[in-house]
């Protein structure tokens, strides 16, 4: 057995007994205690955490949790990792962007040359752009660990009402047009909300943990499907064949839209009325692309709007 392959060895020795001594490992690999102390210095340096107990009873174990078992990976899946890691590099922030950094450098460094010249080429042909904001979001792994670990987290937000601080209960994070959403239950509204991570200005782990809620099934991917406690209005809005056109590629609008055989469209399904301010300012773009039939409430936010921006223009003829 070569180094390599008895470095492996011995890795994956680690990763099954919660402990060993240096007399088992020099058994089990016939070399001797000097060769197998380099060895162990060699992985450590490496990065595998090791840790040692002196005494009778001691010995070596490998922090649990904190490595994984060797993987190995096929040219093909080697550049498919990489091809998920660009389409993330456009994001000025990620959660635990440090680590993926990290681990994408370690990775990279142990491919051999023949993959890493096709990741190479995978940089120069494909790019996944994305809308640049320049928003700072420094509480995104916060928001993440706090969903993940279902830990309450108090809050100051800016909102365009003003700035609040509040206790919430992250259900996880996700990324659209370029920002990070952080859907959550807001124990001052008491119903999940959606918060903005670069409108969070502080972040820390509230004392009184004591409220914390864990129902069935609250995800993430329910607050697309709906299945959240929130109160909700039927939207209907119908589409001339221009706004249909720009609707299937807006998030807002794109669920539940129907295209009709003359390309006019009908977004019609289930809305949050927390987030029809959100709606109303999305419309307002459309202009006469979009008439909404109801809820009558999103219609009053779009009247309301329409107003205060005529309001701002109607002296601008004279100079005012």
């Amino acid at each position: 057995m070569n180094k390599a392959q008895r470095l492996l060895h011995i890795l994956m020795t680690m990763q099954a007994h919660r402990k060993f001594n240096l007399k088992e490992l020099t058994e089990e690999f016939g070399v001797s205690k000097r060769t197998i102390l380099r060895d162990l210095q060699e992985l450590s340096e490496l990065g595998v955490p090791l840790y040692s107990e002196l005494g009778v009873h001691g010995g070596y174990q490998l922090l649990r949790d904190r490595m994984l078992p060797p993987i190995h990976f096929s040219d093909k899946e080697a550049v498919a990792l990489f091809l998920v890691a660009e389409s993330l590099k456009g994001y000025p922030m990620l959660p635990f962007e440090a680590e993926v950094e990290s681990a994408l450098k370690k990775f990279y460094h142990y491919s051999p040359p023949s993959t890493k010249e096709k990741i190479e080429k995978l940089r120069s042909h494909v790019l996944f752009h994305v809308q640049e904001r320049g928003l700072d979001t420094p509480y995104l792994t916060s928001l993440l660990e706090a969903s993940l670990e279902g830990r309450i987290v108090t809050i100051t937000y800016e909102a365009e009402k003003g700035t609040s601080e509040r206790d919430i209960q992250p259900i996880g994070v996700y990324t659209a047009s370029g920002l990070w959403y952080c859907p959550a239950y807001c124990f001052r509204s008491r119903e999940p909300r959606l918060f903005r991570a670069d409108r969070i200005t502080a972040l820390t782990v509230a004392e009184d943990q004591s409220r914390r809620i864990d129902p069935p099934g609250y995800d993430l991917r329910d607050w697309f499907t709906g299945r959240p406690s929130r109160e909700t209005a039927e939207l209907v809005i119908h589409l001339t064949r221009a706004g249909a056109v720009r609707a299937k590629s807006d998030p807002l609008l794109a669920e539940g839209l129907t295209v009709h055989a003359d390309g006019r469209g009908c977004v019609r399904r289930a809305a949050a009325i927390s987030d029809l301010s959100c709606l109303a300012d999305t419309l307002l773009g459309y202009g006469a692309k979009a008439e909404v039939e109801a809820p009558a409430l999103l219609r009053e936010m779009l009247l309301q709007r329409a107003n205060e921006i005529r309001e701002l223009y109607a002296g601008a003829g004279d100079g005012t």
